[in-house]
C-alpha cells in the first residue's frame, strides 16, 4: 500500500502521495511503455511488463507509491487504455511528465491514474524522495528541497480523480 497522508483533513480531497522517482527520458513510445503482446492481456498480467524494454526489471522493482517521471511527449503515440492500465495496475502512483499524448492523458485520469505536467522533470533525479498533491497543484522534491507547480489538471479532472475514475465519478453525479 502507499503511503498517504491528508494535507487539508477533508475526506473528499485526494490525499498526498509519497513515494521515490523513476526516470525516463523525452518521447517514452508505447512499445518502450508495453510491448505489443501485452496490449490484449489482464491488466495485472500486463504490469509485470510495463517499461520492460527500456528498463528491464522495472515492474518487478517499483514500489507501491512509486512514480514515473519523464520529459516531453510521454506516450506520445498511445491510444490504447491498455497502457495506463497496465501502470496502474503496477503500482504507479502517478506518471509526472512535462508533457503528454493526449489520449494517454485522458485514459490515465478516467481510469484514476494522476498525469500531471511539471515543466521541470530535469531536475528530478531517480530514486528522489517526493510527495505529490494533487489537490494543491504541487510536486515537493523531498531529496532535493525542490517544489514543481503541476500545470494541468482541471477541477474536473480531480473531481474524477477524487472519485477513483470516471465510472465512479459517473456514479456519484447519477446518485
Amino acid at each position: 500500500m502507499a503511503k498517504y497522508q491528508d494535507l487539508v483533513g477533508q475526506e473528499d480531497w485526494l490525499p498526498a502521495l509519497d513515494g521515490r522517482a523513476w526516470v525516463f527520458g523525452d518521447r517514452v513510445d508505447r512499445r518502450a511503455l508495453l510491448g505489443d503482446d501485452w496490449l490484449n492481456v489482464p491488466a495485472d498480467e500486463a504490469a509485470r511488463h510495463v517499461l520492460e524494454p527500456i528498463a528491464p526489471g522495472f515492474a518487478a522493482a517499483i514500489a507501491p507509491g512509486d512514480f514515473v517521471v519523464a520529459g516531453a511527449d510521454f506516450a506520445f503515440d498511445v491510444a490504447q487504455r491498455a497502457v495506463p492500465a497496465a501502470l496502474k495496475a503496477a503500482r504507479v502512483d502517478a506518471v509526472i511528465a512535462r508533457s503528454f499524448g493526449h489520449f494517454f492523458a485522458r485514459n490515465a485520469v478516467h481510469i484514476g491514474l494522476p498525469v500531471l505536467v511539471v515543466e521541470e522533470t530535469a531536475a528530478i533525479k531517480q530514486g528522489d524522495r517526493l510527495r505529490v498533491d494533487v489537490e494543491a497543484h504541487v510536486v515537493a522534491n523531498k531529496s532535493s528541497g525542490d517544489r514543481y507547480v503541476v500545470r494541468n489538471l482541471g477541477d474536473e479532472d480531480i473531481a474524477i480523480l477524487r472519485a477513483g475514475g470516471l465510472v465512479e465519478f459517473k456514479r456519484g453525479v447519477a446518485t
